[in-house]
Formats: structure tokens, C-alpha cells, sequence
């Protein structure tokens, strides 16, 4: 979970404690021991220690919850987790608007969300976490990082311009008022914008800012703290996405040392690398070495999250993958694909992205099975959450629209699927590049359209930057992969 710059909730009653007993002293120096309130000394000590238990009093339940509903999130159960925090958050309403405690309980309902992909829910409640720590002032930690907390929101949602200013915005706060640079937290800005290009398949400006933001935990804290396995991860998959596969097998190896170190083989940050080494080894095709790992991932997640966690249906999602590509397991992967959709429909909001994903895989499954009215129904079911939740040039949306290409394609549906590559083409050339293996690939369904259609739409095109209409253009494209 992501969360505010705070103590623990141990360290908080401590300081708590420490702050009545200075208060106490005060009283007693200045008041209990001063001759001109002798006869008031009794009755001013006992206002005071009434005073302090009433403090104390009303900390304790905030406290109480903010750390059960933790509790619960790190283990899956969210529903008592939101329970938590709406408590929490109720019982900051009794503390001062520049009290860091109420920005806290915000934003963690506000993580909470998130994860489960409830963004409408989420989205005020960290607006709100800003406008809660803009209180404490700029030059205060929990103001860039509210802002760092609501970037990361619209990055997942695939509002990745949005996100990207929200980062710059919150690494420029850092800079110029908490003025901190070699802190752990400015890390996590520059990791979280690094992530926003590495969704847009900007893997070079990505790879910068996480070698910075590694470069920083590293010297804050060392070369095998737990904090730097999730950049390792990170470097990871920019390295496996741009097939420099001997570099991003390194990362995650090394950061499945740290977390088994640190951890021990049960943990779920463990099962984490696990999952990402075998999608690393699946997209290598060492399909064995993938399935075992997928595997022990699996094992993990359900002994240490539970049977309905989030994560069991991605491992179940990245077994299907792994049977897609294998070929000749179909049964397999669809049903895995089944047990991770019942397991989302109960943790997560029906729009989100993970959804979507499994709907996808499903489609391919089906496809490669010819059922092509289960198919449709599948891809059409991806393509309807991607369109309404994510950006309308986000590359998964591309990707779906490439995979409705293929069932038109199989459908006799040819000026269909020309419609549908061309557009997955646009999305994909102008999200990713050209360069990138999945825009190659669309491009190949593309070629397979035109020489279906044997001639190109009448529609008109938009004009593209060069001067060309987008359809010209992308034929100018095809021509270098002919």
C-alpha cells in the first residue's frame, strides 16, 4: 500500500506519550512548583491530567483502526479493510485540518480503491488527501506525495498524460520546498513516472528514471533492502520488453534474493518475482522453467492471500498465457482463465483492467479453438472496459482491437477486420512506436486485411501529422515489412 510519509502506528503512540509527559513537566515547572498558584495547584494538576486523557482517548480508536485495516489489506480481506478505514477517517474529522493524520486516513481508503479498481471511489478521496496535506504547507512531505499517490491512480487507469504531469508536478514540489534529494520517497516519484513511460513503451526515458531512483535506495539504504527488489522488478520489465532478456533475468533474480532473504520462500513479494521471472521465461520459451515458477507463484499467493485474492487470478492469467503459447492446451488455459474471472468478480470492480486482460486471453483461447461466437463475446467484452475505463489511445485498447482483427479475419468479416487492424495500428504506432513487437505484429494483421480486401476503404481518413491521411501513412509503414 502506498501511503503518506508517517510513523507507525507504535512510533506515533510513543511520540503521543512522550509529547503528554513534556506537557506534564511543563505544568509542574511552571505551575504546580510556582508559589502564586499554590492554592490553585491541585485543582490545575488535575485539569491537566484529565486533558491528557481525554488526547489520548480520542487517539486511540483512529490508531486502532488505521492499523486493522492494514492488517486486512495486506492479507486480501478488503471489505473489513474499507471497514477500517471509514472508520479511521471518521475519527480524524475530530482533529484539526492541519493535522497530517486525516491526509493519511484518506489516502489509504483511497489505495484501497484503487487496488480493487474502484476509480470513480478513489478519485475524491485523494483529491481530498491533497487538498488535507496542502494544509501542512508545501514544504511538508505529504503534499508532493498526495499528488504522487493521485498520479499513480491515473496512470493504472491509463490516463497516462494526466499521470505523467501529476509526477512532474509532484517531483518539482520535492524539489523546490521539501528539498530532499537523495531521499527514498523522491525515489518513488521518479519510479512512479518511470512506470508511466514504460506503459507508453517509452523504455529509454523509463530505464533513466528508475537507474536514478535505484542509484538513491541504493546509497539510502543499501544493496539488498527489500525497497530496492521492487525497482529491480521494474528494471526488469523495461529490459524484458525491449528482448534484453540476460539483463532483466539479472534484476529479477536479484531481486528475488533480497525478498527471499528478507522474507523467507512464503512471502508474497517473493511470489511476485516469481510471477514476473516465469512471464520472463514464458516470452523466452523455456515453457518449463516458466510453468514451474508459475507454479510456486501460485502456491504462495493462495497459502499467504487467500484463495480470492487479486493476485492468484494474475498467476492464473499468466498460466493461460503460458498455454497459449505453447499450443495445444486449450482446455487448460481456458479453464484457469474461468477461476481467474470468478475470483475477480468478487474482488474487483466489473471495469477493471484485469478484467478486461482475462476477457482478452479468453477471446484468444476461443479463437485458437475456432468457437467464434464465444469469442466475440470475450473480445467484445475486453474491448467494451478498455474503452470505457482507459484512455482512447491506451495500447491495450490496440491490442484488443488487433485481436478483433484476427476473429474477423476467421469470421469472413474482412472489411471489418481492416477496420479494426487499421485502427489497432493507429493505436499502437502512436502509443508505442514502430519499432515495438506488438505494433510489428498488428501490422502483420493489417497485411493480411489489405490482401483480403484486395482494396483499400473508401472512408475518409484523418490527416496525419505529415501530411498524409493516416491510411497512406500506415501503407508507407507496411512497406518497409513487406
Amino acid at each position: 500500500m502506498s501511503t503518506l510519509p508517517s510513523q507507525s502506528v507504535t512510533e506515533e503512540k510513543v511520540n503521543i506519550k512522550s509529547k503528554l509527559l513534556d506537557l506534564r513537566a511543563f505544568v509542574k515547572e511552571r505551575v504546580l512548583s510556582n508559589p502564586k498558584f499554590k492554592w490553585y495547584s491541585r485543582t490545575v494538576w488535575a485539569v491537566s491530567i484529565i486533558w491528557a486523557v481525554v488526547v489520548a482517548v480520542q487517539s486511540v480508536p483512529y490508531y486502532t483502526a488505521i492499523g486493522a485495516g492494514e492488517a486486512a489489506y495486506k492479507s486480501g480481506n478488503y471489505s473489513e479493510a474499507e471497514q477500517e478505514f471509514n472508520k479511521a477517517l471518521a475519527e480524524s474529522n475530530h482533529f484539526s485540518k492541519t493535522d497530517a493524520r486525516r491526509a493519511k486516513a484518506l489516502n489509504n481508503l483511497a489505495e484501497l480503491y484503487r487496488t480493487q479498481g474502484k476509480y470513480a471511489k478513489a478519485e475524491p478521496l485523494y483529491i481530498a488527501a491533497i487538498e488535507s496535506a496542502r494544509q501542512l504547507g508545501p514544504a511538508r512531505e505529504e503534499y508532493a506525495l498526495s499528488i504522487n499517490n493521485l498520479a499513480t491512480l491515473q496512470c493504472d487507469a491509463g490516463m497516462y498524460q494526466m499521470a505523467q504531469e501529476q509526477y512532474k508536478r509532484a517531483l518539482q514540489l520535492w524539489d523546490e520546498q521539501v528539498k530532499k534529494p537523495n531521499d527514498v520517497k523522491r525515489a518513488a516519484i521518479l519510479s512512479g513516472l518511470g512506470k508511466v513511460y514504460r506503459e507508453q513503451g517509452q523504455y529509454k526515458e523509463a530505464e533513466a528514471l528508475y537507474q536514478q531512483a535505484l542509484a538513491i535506495e541504493t546509497k539510502a539504504l543499501g544493496g539488498n533492502d527489500v525497497q530496492l527488489a521492487v525497482l529491480m522488478d521494474n528494471l526488469g520489465s523495461v529490459y524484458r520488453e525491449e528482448g534484453r532478456y540476460t539483463e532483466a533475468e539479472s534484476m529479477y533474480k536479484r531481486a528475488l534474493f533480497i525478498d527471499k532473504t528478507a522474507f523467507g520462500a512464503a512471502h508474497p513479494d517473493v511470489a511476485t518475482d516469481k510471477n514476473n521471472l516465469a512471464a520472463l521465461y514464458r516470452q523466452m520459451r523455456r515453457f518449463d522453467e516458466a510453468e514451474t515458477l508459475f507454479r510456486e507463484a501460485l502456491m504462495i499467493r493462495k497459502q499467504s492471500l487467500g484463495l480470492n485474492h487479486p493476485l492468484v487470478a494474475k498467476t492464473f492469467c499468466g498460466l493461460a498465457e503460458l498455454r497459449l503459447q505453447q499450443g495445444g492446451k486449450p482446455g487448460e488455459a481456458e479453464q484457469d482463465l474461468q477461476q481467474a474471472l470468478a475470483i475477480q468478480s468478487k474482488a474487483l470492480s466489473a471495469k477493471h483492467p484485469d478484467v478486461a486482460k482475462t476477457y482478452d486471453l479468453l477471446g484468444m483461447v476461443y479463437l485458437s479453438e475456432h468457437k467464434l461466437d464465444k469469442a466475440a463475446d470475450a473480445l467484445n467484452n475486453a474491448y467494451r472496459i478498455r474503452r470505457e475505463t482507459l484512455a482512447c489511445d491506451h495500447p491495450d485498447t490496440g491490442v484488443t482491437l488487433w485481436h478483433l482483427a484476427q476473429l474477423q479475419l476467421a469470421q469472413g468479416k474482412r472489411q471489418e477486420a481492416q477496420k479494426s487492424a487499421q485502427a489497432s495500428v493507429d493505436i499502437l504506432y502512436h502509443s508505442l512506436g514502430l519499432e515495438h513487437p506488438l505494433t510489428k505484429r498488428a501490422l502483420t494483421t493489417l497485411r493480411a486485411a489489405h490482401a483480403a480486401t484486395e482494396q483499400p476503404t473508401g472512408a475518409v481518413q484523418p490527416v496525419h501529422k505529415n501530411g498524409l491521411s493516416r491510411t497512406s501513412h500506415i501503407n508507407r509503414i507496411m512497406e518497409r515489412f513487406r
